[in-house]
């Protein structure tokens, strides 16, 4: 089976809103996407229920004709907050940015083993309910490196940053069995910035 994980596309960020929705350009990249997964053989679309992981994933299931599942687990960390805050707001200030990198589950309140095991286990998951060849997943840029992590046997979380509507593919038959065909495909999205 493989795993196409996708980050969300850029969202519109309002003060205080921490699930937000897509920016113009966060629409602009989701469906220039729905358009090229059109073209792969997609078969199950699943999804973070954060709204813009969501609006993402709504043009790639619309074209696709599929059912959107999805899965609790897959949600960024620091939900809860008190508002989004992008990589682009915390690379402003050094020392933030530095604390981030360092443990993102920790900077925004979380608890690092709970978040990693419930990401994990949700993809276990994918693997244990509807197997299929192909699946595309919206989600978030620290889950996704959570599964890296996984893969690779790293004990940090945070090596590489998702850029907005970003591809990062693995293969396998179970999450212990993956392995890591891409990161961070951008191509899909012509002149991204």
């Amino acid at each position: 089976m493989q795993l196409i994980f996708v980050r969300h596309g850029r969202p519109k960020v309002v003060e205080g809103d921490n699930d937000p929705v897509l920016s113009d350009a966060g629409r602009s990249q989701a469906e220039q996407l729905a358009a090229w997964l059109s073209q792969r053989r997609i078969e199950r679309v699943v999804s973070s229920p954060m709204r813009r992981a969501l609006d993402t994933a709504e043009p790639t299931r619309k074209m696709l004709g599929l059912d959107l599942e999805v899965v609790d687990g897959l949600a960024e960390v620091g939900r809860g907050g008190p508002g989004y805050r992008g990589v682009e707001e915390l690379r402003k200030d050094p020392v933030r940015w530095a604390n981030f990198l360092d443990d993102p589950v920790s900077f925004f309140g979380g608890d690092p083993i709970i978040f990693r095991e419930t990401v994990l286990s949700s993809v276990a998951g994918l693997f244990n309910s509807h197997a299929v060849g192909r699946t595309a997943v919206f989600t978030h840029g620290v889950p996704i490196n959570v599964v890296i992590s996984h893969v690779l046997g790293l004990k940090r979380v945070m090596h590489f940053l998702p850029h907005y509507c970003s591809l990062t593919r693995v293969a396998g038959s179970s999450l212990d069995d993956l392995t890591i065909e891409s990161i961070n495909e951008t191509g899909h999205l012509g002149d991204w910035e």
